[in-house]
């Protein structure tokens, strides 16, 4: 389980390294907004049509895709594709170790990293369609060589309905998609329901990162869990946290551990990440009101780092079950 977890990590590390989600950690402070535009299905194709293709328009400009594709290799959106009953050919090993898709990977091949290397492994698997989150100019010139390749770039989307909707679209499985999001929210609105009166209205709660040696604050986007916390469970940010982060659609924000209590809520979720190490004896850490009252819930980074709508749909319920472990009962 060490080496799954350490490949899982290092995978994900590298790739917000490529496309420069963090960016340089020497940086006082930083954002990381999401600002790319989704794809877009420009020549609609009914189900019964006998058109083959379809183009798609991308911030890379159209993409003539296949409207049925059968042979598909993705880059970072896994996930979606087995949420709508598709089984890609390939994918990259991190992807295919993230706990959400273990029991429905079986028969998809490993491509490894979004590098040099996985061009030949892509090759050898004949796809007719590349969906990657892109990131390397030069890496998907080589791509689009293969097969049709769709680049959506990483933070494309960081709400689940839009991004379920989307991918039924690309792969002409828009039934599948109107039903997994309903599922999706009968499950959402039952972990809500549950616990609801455990916390007191207006509560707020703070979602912290420590990446090594930075701290980070993470909005409602794809940041740790962000989706979940506050776009699907509804609990409340901090003032600051909705006005600098979530008002502006920025995933994330890099403060100073000084700055902490400015954007501590009343309840503090935490994740330590790529080395991170957490004094908490320090002077700042202690102070906070959320951490005297035993308000601080960790996340675990293999289920927390990633984004996709399968992830999001289990840490819905995984943070309903952490308040209701915490606060069984009533607060007062």
């Amino acid at each position: 389980m060490t080496g799954v977890k350490s490949k899982w990590w290092a995978g994900l590390i590298i790739l917000i390294l490529v496309i420069g989600i963090i960016g340089c950690s020497g940086q006082a402070e930083e954002t990381t907004e999401n600002n790319a535009s989704a794809p877009a299905v420009t020549e609609e194709q009914p189900a019964t049509s006998e058109a083959e293709t379809q183009v798609i328009s991308t911030v890379h400009g159209d993409v003539e895709i296949p409207v049925n594709p059968q042979r598909i290799v993705t880059q970072g959106y896994l996930a979606d594709f087995l949420a709508l009953g598709i089984k890609p050919v390939g994918a990259p090993d991190y992807e295919l170790e993230s706990p959400y898709v273990l029991d429905l990977v079986e028969g998809v091949a490993d491509i490894g990293r979004i590098d040099g290397g996985s061009v030949e492994k892509i090759l050898a698997l004949q796809p007719d369609l590349i969906v990657t989150v892109g990131g390397d100019e030069k890496l998907n010139e080589q791509y689009r060589k293969i097969a049709p390749t769709l680049i959506i770039p990483y933070g494309t989307y960081d709400n689940v309905h839009e991004e379920i909707t989307a991918f039924g679209e690309i792969i002409n499985k828009q039934k599948e998609a109107k039903d997994w999001l309903s599922q999706f929210e009968v499950k959402v609105k039952a972990a809500k329901e549950s616990i609801q009166g455990l916390v007191k209205e207006g509560t707020t709660f703070s979602n912290f990162s420590l990446f090594g040696k930075e701290w980070y604050i993470n909005g409602d986007g794809v940041n740790r869990g962000g989706q979940a916390i506050y776009q699907q469970l509804g609990l409340k940010a901090p003032d600051i946290v909705q006005k600098e982060l979530i008002d502006q659609d920025k995933d994330t924000v890099a403060i100073s551990e000084e700055k902490l209590a400015d954007y501590a809520g009343d309840y503090i979720f935490l994740d330590l990440s790529n080395g991170g190490s957490l004094d908490e004896g320090s002077a700042v850490w202690s102070s906070l009101d959320a951490v005297k009252n035993n308000r601080v819930f960790k996340l675990d980074g293999e289920r927390f780092w990633p984004y996709d709508p399968l992830a999001v749909e289990a840490q819905v319920q995984e943070i309903a079950d952490m308040i209701k472990e915490r606060f069984g009962k009533t607060e007062n």
